[in-house]
């Protein structure tokens, strides 16, 4: 089997499809084609299920698949094992992570590994939608609080999100919020209509007072639901971590300070072959020994 035509494949199986495959590449659709179609005729069974613009693995190609993996993460590791006995080299490390931890928490406590291995590079990606990049090699590892459950994840825990209800206390006083029925009268910031955003406050209280929570305000980003309590608009909803700030000086205040809603377990999602890598390790111990209070938590 020919490396190019293998490494073609690879990068096909990862996207499944021909037009993004090329772009990875650098080639152009047609090479795509021809490679995989060369493949194909070598190892005499098809790699690839095709049933309109739809592209799945076959069975040998879900086993070519594997073996692939081994063998292009054996490469990359190699390439940055030498790397280290070039002069001024630096290895590259693409870490995934949702929007407000990355912005507000990860940027601000990432200084003191990059100062311990000058060696590295960090790009960062933040986004609420990380799976798909690591399964396609588009980061190198990933923090989330979503469970991810493909196959060959390494997952390694980190620490547990706390949420709080949040509103001005002006908003609190012209209101006269004292209890979970008081909602019903006024609005519900959220990330969706729907209050799936809502859900670990909505377990938290007796079911017969969860339909009081019907005049929502959406609002699709964590700051935006922030700035929106401050100013009056309605009563919040966010991870703790981010308000740790205005609580402090009190810009903001939980009016239900004796419900404790559900907490989401932040933890890294790591290709296991990639966690070999000694880039990876290191940045990974390094996020594990990090405190809850760094973390923005309890």
């Amino acid at each position: 089997m020919d490396l190019y035509h293998l490494k073609t494949f690879f990068f096909l199986a990862k996207v499944k499809n021909f037009t993004k495959a090329a772009k990875l590449l650098f080639v152009t659709q047609s090479a795509v084609s021809h490679a995989i179609k060369k493949l194909e005729t070598s190892v005499d069974t098809p790699l690839f299920k095709r049933k309109g613009k739809s592209l799945t693995l076959t069975d040998a190609g879900l086993t070519l698949f594997a073996s692939c993996e081994k063998i292009f993460y054996e490469i990359e590791r190699a390439d940055q094992d030498i790397a280290r006995f070039k002069k001024e080299a630096k290895i590259r490390i693409r870490i995934g992570s949702t929007v407000e931890f990355g912005t507000s928490i990860l940027i601000k406590h990432i200084k003191a590994f990059l100062d311990t291995h000058p060696d590295i590079l960090l790009d960062f990606f933040f986004s609420h939608h990380l799976e798909t990049p690591l399964i396609q090699d588009e980061v190198d590892l990933i923090i989330d609080c979503k469970n991810h459950t493909v196959p060959n994840l390494e997952k390694i825990y980190l620490f547990q999100e706390q949420y709080i209800t949040i509103a001005s206390p002006k908003f609190i006083t012209e209101h006269k919020i004292q209890s979970v029925e008081d909602l019903e009268q006024i609005n519900i910031l959220s990330n969706d209509k729907h209050l799936e955003w809502w859900q670990n406050f909505i377990m938290a209280i007796p079911e017969k007072k969860q339909s009081c929570l019907k005049n929502v305000v959406e609002i699709n980003h964590i700051r935006g639901i922030i700035n929106g309590a401050i100013s009056g608009l309605g009563v919040g909803f966010v991870p703790k971590y981010t308000v740790l700030q205005e609580l402090a000086q009190k810009v903001l205040i939980d009016p239900f300070p004796w419900i404790k809603p559900g907490a989401d377990h932040f933890n890294i999602f790591i290709k296991k072959e990639k966690l070999e890598f000694k880039k990876n390790k290191a940045l990974v111990e390094y996020l594990t020994l990090l405190t809850p209070s760094e973390f923005g938590v309890d």
